[in-house]
């Protein structure tokens, strides 16, 4: 599905999610492209001006970078010092 395509449905449908919902629907919203394979660079410039989307992914990109260094820290001493 083309990216403009999903933030011109983001646009519309935004207005009908009560205020307080919106960081939580653009997370998931986040999530469900990144793990459909479209990069976050992509993501960013189809939904530029998006403060909802901008944050949620910016949240996303930060909590994947900590879980991936955490991954490496750990996998890459020897066990004995855990």
């Amino acid at each position: 599905m083309d990216l403009d395509f999903v933030s011109e449905v983001w646009e519309v449908l935004r207005s009908h999610i009560d205020f307080n919902e919106r960081s939580d629907a653009a997370d998931a919203l986040i999530t469900l492209l990144i793990e459909n394979n479209y990069e976050p660079e992509d993501i960013k410039e189809s939904f530029r001006g998006d403060k909802d989307i901008s944050k949620a992914l910016k949240y996303y990109i930060d909590q994947h970078d900590m879980e991936d260094e955490y991954d490496f820290v750990f996998n890459s001493m020897p066990i004995d010092q855990y």
